[in-house]
């Protein structure tokens, strides 16, 4: 079949081909949201803090992820062996029951880590520190901060610096007798600190954005990283994935996940496209063979025929008179509505304008017959045609 396109079309064609060309093989930008998910390769994930702490960090120690609130863990996690719980997000908005749940999950021994640039009320104050933006206007040229610990031990004189991976934040008021500062920027803001809560601890950094992708891969940042975490004794470890700020984004959808893999999404794109060509090709209509449809068939006289041909194999006129019987009084009562009884006899009669000894006469040989064990041809044929002089007679 020969199709005609029109050539009004053809740049139309032309625009689609070309763009999905350029969908094809246009470089991709990179993609800077904060997402701090553990399998996100983007430089705000966190796949490569994942690798580290199972490869060098927390070695042979399970690494178990969460996707619920804190008070929602198991009850379990007070009395089994102490565990390190990391929460790496930007913005840790805890309730307050989440709260007093985390603090006792330190004070039976477990160490609690959190790096986030925002903290819930109810955290702060009972962790009693102070968040505060540090966003100056000598401050907003800046395009590092650096990073140092406090103690000897880890790293002397040793700095780190962290380039567009930052927040201009800094812990500004805490309990100084309860809070021991770990680290300082250089401008001598505080960023990380430690408070004892019972047998454990919670360490917090506002710096979130040190804990990504990004700084694993960009100077010796890794070092601080490890640093940050070499507070933490070498136990088993729980990684929060519910306190992300992309979880609400989240969604099992078979459309969002085949729009997230680029392979899929080109495969969507190329699917559509193929849609609008048979949509432009095959739009006009086409003749199609009419069907011959044949009339449909009378079955009732084959339902009588086959019903007939039942009851005369079987020579049962008993039951043909009975059923007979049985159709005629419903005829009487849908008629003149009254049942075929001997003590209605008079009033049917009235009615219909029988005489009362015909319809009397019925009566008792259909009694007769019910009594019977076999009726005879001839006294079918009787009982047949008392039955339709009153069908032909009555009013």
């Amino acid at each position: 079949m020969k199709y005609n396109i029109p050539k009004s079309t053809y740049p139309f064609i032309a625009i689609l081909i070309l763009l999905f060309l350029v969908e094809l093989f246009a470089p991709r930008p990179i993609d800077w949201t904060q997402n701090f998910n553990a399998d996100d390769k983007r430089p705000f994930g966190s796949y490569l803090i994942m690798d580290l702490m199972k490869e060098e960090l927390f070695p042979n120690k399970e690494i178990e992820v969460q996707s619920v609130p804190v008070f929602n863990y198991p009850r379990e996690e007070l009395i089994l062996p102490p565990k390190n719980y990391i929460y790496i997000t930007n913005s840790l908005d805890m309730k307050d029951w989440d709260v007093d749940r985390l603090i006792k999950l330190a004070e039976e021994g477990n160490q609690i880590f959190i790096a986030a640039s925002s903290i819930s009320f109810a955290l702060a104050d009972t962790l009693g520190i102070s968040i505060t933006p540090t966003v100056l206007f000598e401050n907003l040229k800046k395009t590092k901060r650096i990073q140092s610990f406090e103690n000897r031990k880890i790293a002397y004189k040793k700095t780190y610096k962290f380039e567009k991976a930052f927040d201009m934040i800094s812990i500004d008021q805490f309990h100084k007798d309860s809070i021991v500062v770990l680290g300082r920027d250089q401008e001598k803001n505080i960023q990380f600190v430690k408070k004892k809560f019972g047998k454990g601890n919670v360490f917090f950094s506002c710096q979130p954005l040190a804990f990504t992708n990004y700084n694993v891969l960009a100077d010796n940042n890794a070092d601080y990283i490890a640093g940050a975490f070499s507070y933490l004794p070498n136990n088993a470890v729980v990684w929060d994935e519910y306190y992300k700020p992309t979880r609400l984004l989240r969604t099992s959808s078979p459309i969002r996940y085949l729009l997230t893999h680029p392979p899929l999404k080109l495969g969507i794109y190329l699917l559509l496209i193929c849609l609008i060509f048979l949509l432009i090709f095959q739009g006009k209509r086409q003749e199609r063979i009419v069907p011959v449809v044949k009339p449909l068939r009378n079955t009732s006289l084959d339902f009588i025929q086959t019903l007939g041909t039942l009851y005369y194999t079987r020579k049962n006129h008993k039951d043909i008179a009975v059923k007979k019987f049985k159709y005629f009084k419903e005829y009487i009562r849908s008629r003149y509505h009254i049942d075929f009884k001997r003590n209605n006899i008079k009033e049917l009669s009235s009615r219909s304008g029988l005489p009362e000894k015909t319809l009397l006469m019925l009566l008792e040989q259909s009694s007769s017959i019910e009594s019977l064990t076999h009726l005879t041809q001839e006294g079918l044929e009787d009982f047949h045609s008392k039955i339709e002089y009153i069908y032909k007679n009555c009013n």
